[in-house]
């Protein structure tokens, strides 16, 4: 028998499987929100005989495409007709950070070039503020841009701490870049520090994301699940 949450997901998985259209292009985001929730959509999709591509943004999630006989892709045109990703934290506003797994560079590409966005978050990601409960935002960096983009960040009020791996050296991307976790105080205006995080030299891409459309399926502990849309 499944818990609360795992039927949440599978009920999450199939609306938003039941969207989808044969031939269309669809992002696929990282981590493992998204590795609980494709086998699920792959089996709908294939009870009603339609086929997607999907542009993963990581081996990973890649690999886990491939296990349920999904077809992958690359970005082999301008706009994808969705994007289904998760998320570390959504506001009010239905603005996120994003990139704990590190793939925040690919999720960005996709989600800015996308017709929809599916986020899939759990009850507890919800806040009023991004980085409340001082949740950080990642910043992809060049490696060559290392000190000064830690600066530049520090000179916007944030803490940066360099990612480290399991071994406690630098994290790298798929991208072959660093990433600063950065601590900022509840954000007011998320679209303002985005601009700013992206103005430093040497910044890659930063983890605040503010897409337009968007639907965010809050999974709850009880089986159940809600919907929340932005338009504009």
């Amino acid at each position: 028998m499944k818990d609360g949450r795992a039927a949440s997901l599978e009920q999450v998985a199939r609306a938003i499987a039941d969207k989808m259209r044969n031939g269309a292009l669809v992002g696929l985001g990282s981590g493992t929100t998204m590795a609980a929730v494709l086998p699920t959509i792959s089996r709908e999709l294939r009870k009603r005989n339609v086929r997607v591509r999907w542009v993963p943004t990581s081996l990973q999630i890649a690999l886990v495409a491939r296990s349920v006989r999904e077809e992958t892709s690359l970005m082999d045109r301008s706009s994808l007709d969705l994007v289904v990703d998760g998320a570390d934290q959504v506001d009010s506003d239905l603005n996120l950070i994003k990139g704990g797994g590190g793939a925040l560079f690919r999720e960005k590409v996709l989600i800015d070039n996308t017709k929809r966005t599916a986020i899939i978050v759990d009850q507890r990601k919800l806040v009023t503020k991004l980085c409340s409960g001082e949740v950080r935002v990642p910043v992809e960096a060049h490696p060559f841009a290392r000190v000064p983009v830690a600066e530049g960040l520090l000179s916007l009020g944030g803490e940066p701490r360099l990612r480290l791996g399991e071994r406690g050296f630098p994290f790298y991307t798929e991208n072959g870049n660093l990433v600063f976790d950065t601590l900022f105080k509840p954000v007011a205006r998320p679209e303002v520090l985005e601009m700013e995080i992206k103005a430093i030299a040497g910044v890659i891409e930063s983890g605040i994301f503010t897409p337009r459309p968007i639907d965010v399926f809050v999974v709850r502990d009880d089986g159940t699940y809600e919907t929340r849309r932005r338009s504009s």
